[in-house]
């Protein structure tokens, strides 16, 4: 299950990455104030993945899980 909110949340972050592709070589996913909806339900999956993760302390997917969250809180 955790894996899957993870994948769940990447695909949230690469279709917003991926529509202002065009704008940026390097957009910035789920510019504030843009995609409210889209940012909070990808944290809301994030979440649930890094809890999960810790509790099984399954490190690589942890880490990659919080790595994504930073950047959605940058």
């Amino acid at each position: 299950m955790a894996l899957t909110h993870l994948e769940l949340a990447e695909l949230l972050l690469d279709g917003s990455a991926s529509a202002g592709a065009q704008e940026s070589p390097h957009p910035d996913p789920l510019p504030r104030g843009e995609g409210d909806a889209t940012r909070a339900e990808a944290l809301g999956h994030l979440d649930f993945a890094i809890a999960e993760f810790q509790e099984m302390k399954m490190q690589p997917a942890l880490e990659r899980a919080l790595r994504h969250k930073d950047v959605l809180k940058a």
